[in-house]
């Protein structure tokens, strides 16, 4: 998946330093998307691909500066697909979520030919509400998850 600024890879070991460095050692990026206090740098290359996520990139630098990825999940009882983004914190309030999330809502629909598209939030983080209500989403229901509590996010298609 590409953008105008943006893409989406596959992940290799070699990523997991820099990944470790942007995501996995901020408390505050982990608290908002995996709700585990700490995965070790020595894990993260397995994990990363377990959970089905790629790497986010910019296209000129080639610099990492997130993950993101478009998943199934069911989590209103029908077979859907979730999008998400993680972004580093430095990264974050330049309109990287915003690029990445249009692409997966339009990879969903067109590619997934899906007539909705789900994203789940941390209930405290007010940045990635707004972003995916600015991306046509509406709050649908809270749930628990083995991440802790989130909030279903819903946009139809038709």
């Amino acid at each position: 998946m590409k953008t105008e600024r943006l893409r989406l890879r596959d992940i290799n070991r070699e990523d997991s330093q820099t990944l470790y460095e942007l995501i996995f050692s901020d408390k505050d990026v982990i608290k908002y998307t995996f709700g585990k206090d700490h995965i070790s740098e020595q894990n993260i290359y397995e994990y990363v691909k377990q959970i089905g996520l790629k790497v986010l990139e910019n296209n000129s630098t080639k610099a990492i500066i997130g993950l993101a990825g478009v998943l199934p999940c069911s989590y209103l009882q029908e077979d859907d697909y979730e999008f998400g983004f993680i972004l580093a914190k430095r990264f974050w309030g330049l309109g990287y979520a915003s690029e990445i999330g249009k692409a997966q809502i339009e990879s969903i629909k067109n590619s997934l030919f899906k007539n909705r598209a789900i994203a789940t939030v941390y209930p405290e983080n007010v940045a990635s509400i707004k972003c995916l209500e600015k991306l046509g989403l509406k709050y649908e229901k809270t749930i628990l998850t083995n991440r802790g509590e989130r909030l279903v996010y819903l946009l139809n298609f038709k």
